[in-house]
Order: C-alpha cells, then structure tokens, then sequence
C-alpha cells in the first residue's frame, strides 16, 4: 500500500493528518473487499487552487471540497487508484457547519475520495445510501461522529 501525501496548502499543521490516511485507506479495502496493493495521491490544497480544478476538469465555477481522479490501471501488479484532492478551507468550513472536528471532517473526506477511487457514487438515493453507510463504517472507530 502505497499513499502519497502532498500538502499544497501551505500550512505544516495538516502535516499531522497522515497519519489517517493508511487506516481508512486499509478500512475502506477490507469493507469493499478489494486488494491492499494499492497506490493513491491525496493532494490538499486550499480553495482558489481546487476551484481552478473544479473548472478545467469539471467545468464547474466554483471551489468544491473533494475531487477525485481515477487511474484504474495495474503497474507492477499495484492498482493506480488515482488522486483525491481535498480543500482544507472546505474542512474547516464543513467542520463548523456539521459541528465536526477537524480530523473528522478530513478523515471523512478522504474517505469519501477512496470510495470514489473505488467505483462508489451517490447520484441515486441507492448509491448515496450505500456509499454514505459505508463512509460511517469506515470511520467507526479511526474519527467518530463525536470525536
């Protein structure tokens, strides 16, 4: 397992989030039953830099607070994930707003970032359902609701 942690938001603090990555990541495996050889990006960045992915990739104009770019291919027997890119002052705004800390909101997101990765969406009332149950799961026990 292999996750690359690119802070592009300029702030060391997010620096002591890593440690979170691996455990959803493994969590999120073993609940959709899929292998542990596997890669993936997770970029942080702040909003201007996610609003101008959101645009080019989306062509939507405004700052979203995850992104999620699927690879899908297999390199030396190690699935690609993709790259996830979250937007730390969508954190710190969706934290207050779901009365969250700031751990859960990130572990949240990146959770929901390896779903996507994954093949998982919430475009149906079904979808969102089983995805959403599964992002509760996963963060049980690593960022629980009231942690």
């Amino acid at each position: 397992m292999q996750i690359n942690y690119i802070n592009n938001s300029s702030e060391a603090s997010w620096r002591a989030y890593q440690k979170y990555l691996k455990p959803i990541l493994k969590e999120t495996l073993r609940l959709t039953g899929n292998q542990e050889q596997v890669s993936v990006n997770v970029v942080l960045v702040d909003d201007a830099e996610i609003h101008t992915y959101n645009k080019d990739f989306r062509d939507i104009d405004r700052p979203t607070d995850v992104l999620s770019f699927e690879d899908g291919e297999t390199e030396d027997g190690i699935f690609q994930m993709g790259d996830i890119i979250i937007s730390v002052d969508a954190i710190r705004r969706q934290a207050t707003d779901y009365e969250h800390t700031l751990k859960r909101e990130f572990c949240f997101l990146v959770a929901h970032g390896y779903l996507h990765l994954l093949g998982y969406d919430h475009h149906t009332p079904e979808e969102e359902k089983e995805m959403f149950g599964l992002q509760k799961e996963i963060l049980n026990d690593i960022a629980p609701k009231n942690d």
